[in-house]
């Protein structure tokens, strides 16, 4: 149910976003907010507490978006969860919005784990790769896994693409049992 609730949420912030806003910018606000606020227990509590007063609760909200310089898209939305307190529900609708924000922009998002870093050389190699596959502009995660003996594994969505040494030695070794 709570996912349902972040996903309505981060829908209705996605149509604001496409008449007057700045998709990336937005996003950028929302994830540096849903940081503070799940780094500071006692912000978390302010949002929590039925004790304080809704105004206070604002207050304390203009307070830190004033020193975040947000825009008032994301402001006037960090006020409508918080009226509706639905603050807890951040981290999903920043998942959310970031999904439905790549979709309407086109972007597809790449996952890809290597078992050391990618040069940039190799980074707009595979940029260049995942943009012909996909036909989109692509948007990487990079994250290293040193279990990994060589390559890399690439994901979109549920589909996974194997470049890692273990993973071609997989396939060798099917296509010698299978014969």
């Amino acid at each position: 149910m709570p996912i349902a609730i972040a996903n309505r949420y981060a829908r209705a912030l996605v149509d604001v976003v496409s008449q007057k806003g700045d998709y990336r910018q937005v996003r950028q606000e929302l994830e540096s907010f849903a940081a503070v606020y799940s780094e500071s227990a006692e912000l978390r509590e302010v949002f929590d507490t039925p004790a304080l007063p809704l105004t206070e609760k604002l207050k304390v909200l203009a307070a830190i978006t004033g020193k975040m310089g947000t825009t008032s898209i994301t402001t006037n939305f960090l006020s409508v969860l918080g009226q509706n307190y639905r603050m807890n529900l951040l981290e999903e609708i920043c998942r959310a919005f970031h999904k439905l924000a790549n979709d309407r922009l086109g972007v597809v998002e790449v996952k890809v784990v290597s078992a050391a870093g990618l040069s940039e050389t190799e980074r707009q190699a595979l940029r260049a790769r995942f943009i012909d596959l996909t036909g989109k502009e692509v948007e990487f995660d990079f994250r290293l896994d040193r279990e990994l003996l060589g390559g890399v594994l690439a994901q979109i969505g549920s589909t996974v693409y194997d470049g890692s040494v273990r993973g071609q030695l997989d396939r060798i070794r099917e296509r010698l049992t299978g014969q």
